[in-house]
């Protein structure tokens, strides 16, 4: 089994290149969608209180992306679980040829060395900042400390197989995607 990792900053277009290959009928996995069902765990919801007094999702990311201890204690916590959700993944799906995780945060979690492949999906941050103010409804410094918090794109860019470039049209990026698909079909 040939492990993909789409990966890129945040509102940078992982979603669409996630949602392309599920439509194809791939198996995909969305650390996002791992993080937010944990958060609706019971045990994983006292271990926030523990930490953060609150286990409101959006509180907590306003805690975590304006103080790095904080952050990094909520890592501790939550990295684990992720990982083993992940590897979950592979074993039941360990019969597929290609499987895809989109996983935001790749690199800070230090889950690179697992994949065989990285897909980065690079925006550019004017964009990203943009797509993020609408899309989560934030202000423009809640999108920059949430931008400011990842490693900049230059640094993952060099570690990823394949880049995708979202900073024009939605067809000028599926052109991208369906172009990188033809090339995972030789694998």
């Amino acid at each position: 089994m040939k492990k993909i990792a789409i990966t890129g900053n945040i509102a940078s277009g992982k979603t669409i290149v996630e949602n392309y290959f599920k439509e194809l009928g791939y198996k995909t996995l969305c650390l996002d969608d791992v993080t937010s069902k944990l958060y609706e765990n019971s045990h994983f919801k006292k271990e926030l209180i523990k930490l953060f007094n609150t286990t409101d999702k959006k509180e907590i990311s306003g805690l975590v992306f304006s103080d790095k201890t904080k952050l990094k204690a909520l890592e501790a916590l939550i990295l684990p679980l992720i990982k083993e959700k992940m590897f979950e993944f592979f074993n039941e799906n360990n019969n597929e040829k290609i499987v895809f995780v989109a996983a935001p945060t790749l690199f800070e979690a230090g889950y690179e060395i697992y994949f065989d492949e990285i897909i980065f999906v690079s925006s550019n941050e004017n964009l990203r900042l943009e797509r993020l103010i609408k899309r989560n409804n934030l202000s423009q410094n809640e999108a920059l400390n949430k931008i400011n918090s990842q490693i900049k794109e230059e640094f993952k860019i060099k570690k990823c197989s394949k880049i995708l470039t979202n900073n024009g049209t939605k067809e000028e990026f599926l052109n991208q995607i369906i172009k990188l698909k033809e090339e995972l079909s030789t694998l």
